[in-house]
Formats: structure tokens, sequence, C-alpha cells
């Protein structure tokens, strides 16, 4: 949550007769953004070496897609395929948003869904012994070379991070505390559209018979879900009470849908114990999915105790401190200008 300002604070010597300095800091219309000019060789090389995994993550999987599609519509490989592609979406979203803006939460989440292609890639390579090809020992063989420095490198990167939250909290204890919460909710808000898309992804085992339910949960389970993940958003950046209210009920249908396709598809693997290894990796996900609405929930109950408490104000800045905020978390001012 970066101050909404037009002026930027960063690299701003013209007052000085300086007017060719590299800004280290934009405002966009998400808030204040380190350019990259001032991006250390640290954060360079690790956006270099995600793209290249993203760009082959993709390319592998878009070939591996369009062979099957052609020959083999109904294998399971369509789904694993565009689950693929969907998640390298959204490391590439962390990558770049979580450098830019300095969220070392969403780097750190970026190592989670790395870590869950990589054994992804690994378990169905070994257990899909029929399925075996080149683009499928090319991709395992790549993401097992690229995966560990890259994570390793994310790691390192994000506990480089505090200037930006520096600009907008300033040295108080207080509002760094408050600022950290934000983060983490904005993230796992990322996260959870992230987990449902490939939940309702993997529901959809077979693309060559989709029926109507089905269709009705593509078309209308993804959207949903981004609705209410973008009204979250809202209420965190505009600290509205009301609209957090809103948020947790609507969110009641998710865990209820979550539950409602587990205990389906297990009742289903009871009778059939054939199951490939969608239907495993569909309860994984269905049980992950349950797991970060849960955290997501308190999450919301953390942020929506410290609405009101002075970062919105430092946001938009109109607020006033003391020197008292400097070591504590008592005795705070808050004047509207």
């Amino acid at each position: 949550m970066e101050p909404q300002s037009v002026h930027d604070e960063s690299g701003d010597y013209s007052k000085y007769g300086i007017t060719d300095v590299p800004k280290a800091t934009v405002v966009t219309a998400f808030g204040k953004t380190k350019t990259f000019v001032w991006l250390s060789k640290k954060e360079w090389a690790f956006i270099i070496l995600t793209t290249v995994n993203i760009l082959a993550a993709i390319g592998l999987s878009i070939s591996r897609l369009v062979t099957v599609i052609t020959y083999k519509p109904d294998s399971p490989d369509v789904t694993f395929a565009i689950l693929l592609i969907i998640n390298a979406v959204f490391v590439a979203f962390y990558c770049y948003h979580g450098v830019l803006r300095e969220r070392k939460y969403e780097l750190y989440v970026l190592v989670l869904a790395v870590l869950v292609v990589l054994v992804y890639c690994a378990v169905e390579y070994s257990i899909n012994v029929s399925g075996h090809n080149t683009v499928k020992l090319v991709r395992l063989i790549l993401i097992c070379i690229l995966a560990p420095p890259n994570m390793v490198l994310a790691v390192f990167v994000a506990r480089d991070f505090g200037e930006l939250e520096f600009r907008i909290a300033g040295a108080s204890e207080y509002l760094q505390h408050i600022y950290d919460q934000a983060s983490i909710f904005s993230c796992w808000l990322k996260f959870d559209l992230q987990v449902t898309a490939s939940f309702v992804v993997l529901a959809l085992k077979d693309w060559t018979k989709v029926n109507v339910l089905e269709q009705v949960t593509l078309g209308v389970g993804i959207p949903y879900t981004f609705i209410w993940d973008v009204i979250g958003w809202f209420t965190l950046r505009r600290e509205i009470k009301p609209a957090a209210w809103i948020f947790a009920f609507l969110g009641l249908s998710k865990p209820a849908y979550y539950v409602y396709k587990i205990v389906d598809v297990y009742t289903e693997l009871t009778k059939d114990k054939t199951a490939d290894i969608v239907t495993y990796c569909y309860l994984l996900a269905g049980a992950l999915a349950l797991l970060v609405w849960l955290i997501l929930m308190i999450e919301l109950v953390l942020v929506y105790r410290n609405f009101g408490k002075g970062l919105k104000e430092r946001d938009f800045k109109v607020m006033s401190e003391t020197s008292s905020l400097l070591t504590g978390r008592t005795r705070r001012y808050v004047f509207s200008e």
C-alpha cells in the first residue's frame, strides 16, 4: 500500500538543479514501484533466471498441449499442460510484481509454486511410464537444473527488501508491523486465485466431455474468485469495514464448493480404485485450496483490527506522526489536512 502521490520522493533532485538523475521509484496505478534502472545485480539475476524458467515451462507445455490435442484430446496431459501454463503465468507475476513492489511474501509464494511444479513433473514422469516422451524428459531435466537456484535466489532477494517499506511506513515500528500484515493478506489473495484456478482446471479431467455443471464451474468459478479477491484488495486498500464483512460472507461459498467436490471425487475413488494421477492431484489441490482460504480468513481478521490505525492515512499522506511512533505502538495522533 504505497503513497498515491504525483510527486516522486526518490531520485527527485530537480530542486538542486539536477534533472538527469534516474528515478529510483515511480508512482503507478497500483502504488509506488521501483524502476528497472535501480534494480540490484542480484535482482536482475533473479528476474533473468525466473524468466528463462517461465519461458521454458510455457514453451514446452504449449508444444505438448498442441501434440496431445491433435492426437489424443482426452488425455490427462491436456489438463496438466494447461495447469502448468496457468501456474507459470502466476510465477511471472510474483517475480516482476514482487521485485518491483518489494513484496517479499510474493517471492516466498513463488518458491512454493516452483516447488509444486517441480514435484509434479517428477511424480508425473515417474508414475506415468507409458506417457514418456522427449518433451516431458526435457521439461523434467530443465526444471531440476533451474528450479533449485531460482528458489534460493528468490529467498536471498526477498531478504534484502525494505526500502519501499521504509518509504511507506517510515521508521515507525508500529506502522511497519501493520504494513507487514497488509502485505501478507494481499499475497494470500493472489495465491487464492492461483489455487482456485488450478482446482477448477483439474476438475475437467476430460476436456472432450465437459458436462453442464463443469461448464458452469469453469465459467463462474474463476471469475467469481477473481471478483472476490478484487473486493478483498479494495477492502484492504481503503480500509472499509463493511466491505470486509461482505468479503467474508461471499467467501463462505468457496469452502462449501471445495468440500462438495472433494467428497464427490473421494466417493468415486472408493468405488473405482483405478484412478489416474489427475484425481490424486485434484484431491491435493482441494486440500490446499481449503488451507489457503482458512489462512486468508485469519489474515482478514488481523488486517481488520488494523483498520483506522494509520496505514491508510500514511498511504495518502494525511498522517502526522509524533516521535513516540519510532519506538512503540502507543501515543499515535492522526490529523487530517
